[in-house]
């Protein structure tokens, strides 16, 4: 499993390396893969393509969110697999990458989507549309692992 190499700027192994870490452009190859196909399945997939199709299919709101959240799982475990591995290989020649710092403000922003997403779902569920509440759930656990590496210290500092 070979990365794109090629010698970077200021004595950086890797060309990516030379870019802020904060950008697409500074993030391993497979990482940036993974974003890459995360917005295209976000955008693309689930908002214009697979629900309209699962509809005109006949197929029932609760095994609609399942198949969504199947496709996802089928596409997303080998990008999550090959990322995590990029990252083993990264950490063993020491290179330690920057995690996605946990501060108030994305605590706060991703409170408030969530909430948002949850409203949607009572929404939807008082005006008698079964739904599944799949993107909530993924926001509440997203949520919960936010203020957890908040609060044991990690405020406004990549994490290591």
């Amino acid at each position: 499993m070979a990365m794109a190499t090629g010698e970077g700027k200021d004595g950086n192994k890797y060309e990516w390396q030379s870019w802020p870490p904060d950008s697409l452009e500074g993030m391993p190859p497979k990482r940036r893969r993974l974003v890459g196909w995360t917005v295209v399945f976000w955008f693309i997939l689930l908002g214009g393509l697979l629900g309209p199709a699962a509809e005109a299919a006949g197929i029932a709101q609760p095994w609609r969110s399942l198949l969504v959240a199947a496709v996802l799982a089928a596409v997303f475990v080998p990008l999550i697999r090959g990322a995590v591995l990029e990252t083993r290989q990264l950490r063993a020649e020491g290179i330690e990458l920057p995690g996605y710092p946990a501060t108030r403000k994305t605590v706060i922003t991703n409170a408030l989507l969530a909430g948002v997403l949850w409203t949607l779902f009572a929404v939807t569920a008082a005006i008698d549309m079964p739904v599944f509440p799949l993107l909530p759930i993924a926001a509440t656990i997203w949520l919960v692992y936010l203020i957890r590496r908040w609060k044991a210290g990690s405020h406004g500092t990549p994490a290591r």
